[in-house]
């Protein structure tokens, strides 16, 4: 994913009317009379404060990543994670998306990509971008190298590593 979304003004209104319902059921789980029982503890505050913000970090992430244009990516960005040459669509272009499922800090998100192959390496694969690198699965943008401080790496969360 290189940060790139494909999203309109309609499309930014719909998905921030769709974060507000979430925000607010998430909201009414929390303060609402039905739960209140349930949390008489700090112990049982917090767990459910931490177990809210993830439902709403992984809800955010997957919206995000859904918007990315390497959900569909024009040809000449569908590059072969080992030789950098571009595919070739597997996916067809009405067909539906293949899922793939991530884990990541805020819990399991689903992905959903175009599958690609690539005929010299015979390999299938899913555009990540041409910045993803092999490895460990990181993504790193391509100016900075791997032993790059974490400030110069990112910058929009600050502090994270």
């Amino acid at each position: 994913m290189d940060g790139n979304l494909r999203l309109s003004n309609k499309e930014r209104a719909e998905l921030r009317e769709r974060f507000l319902k979430k925000a607010a059921a998430a909201f009414e789980r929390m303060f609402g009379k039905a739960n209140q029982d349930q949390l008489i503890t700090f112990t049982q505050r917090e767990d459910l404060a931490c177990l809210l913000g993830e439902e709403m970090t992984a809800s955010l992430l997957e919206e995000h990543a859904a918007k990315d244009e390497q959900v569909r990516p024009a040809p000449e960005r569908a590059c072969c994670p080992q030789c950098q040459k571009p595919g070739k669509r597997v996916t067809e272009r009405n067909e539906k998306l293949e899922e793939r499922p991530l884990t990541t800090r805020a819990g399991p998100i689903t992905l959903r990509r175009e599958k690609w192959r690539c005929s010299k390496c015979r390999i299938v694969f899913f555009s990540a971008g041409p910045q993803a690198g092999l490895g460990d699965g990181g993504l790193q943008s391509t100016s900075s190298g791997e032993s790059g401080a974490a400030s110069e790496q990112g910058g929009i969360v600050p502090g994270r590593e």
